[in-house]
């Protein structure tokens, strides 16, 4: 299955579920610039349009965040889905990287998958990256208590409270009523 299908039907998929921050009219945007995308240029960093995995992992009821380098805001351990990576697979390699700890898929990646957004990228000069966006696919996935040692964090990491946590991310907290 090529990117662009494996994209439309997350999007549909994240339609049936009963998510209360689900928005069926920012869906509906998003598809439309996926179908005006050029197929071979939802992995490329250079395009204007490009996919990005977003992890939302949940430990003793906070979850991790990271500070972003470039933009200096908390956000969720993210980046770039690089050439014939999965989306779901970048969220899990991010959050290692970026946190130094593991996540794992508890279940279906269509099951994880939480929510998409279109995000705006401002033009970052140290990259020599143009301003572009980001179709970001936010994921579930569990922290693997079993793994604890920390194998060093590329990035600031915060464990926050939902009262501590950016207003964007608080929604992901009824998440934990399901764990």
């Amino acid at each position: 299955m090529s990117i662009k299908n494996y994209l439309l039907e997350s999007l549909d998929s994240l339609k049936d579920k009963r998510l209360p921050w689900v928005n069926t009219k920012k869906l509906e945007r998003i598809r439309n610039k996926v179908l005006a995308a050029d197929t071979g240029d939802l992995r490329n960093r250079k395009s204007a349009l490009h996919l990005s995995a977003s992890a939302v992992v949940f430990d003793q009821r906070r979850c991790f965040f990271v500070l972003h380098p470039y933009l200096k805001k908390v956000l969720l351990p993210a980046g770039h889905v690089e050439d014939k990576e999965a989306p779901f697979d970048c969220a899990v390699r991010e959050f290692e990287e970026e946190t130094g700890r593991k996540a794992i898929l508890a279940t279906e990646a269509t099951e994880s998958l939480i929510d998409i957004n279109l995000i705006y990228i401002p033009r970052n000069p140290l990259k020599n990256e143009l301003s572009h966006f980001h179709v970001d696919l936010r994921y579930h996935l569990y922290f693997d208590s079993e793994y604890l040692t920390d194998m060093g964090a590329e990035l600031p990491v915060y464990n926050l409270s939902k009262e501590q946590a950016p207003a964007e991310f608080q929604k992901y907290y009824v998440l934990l009523k399901e764990q």
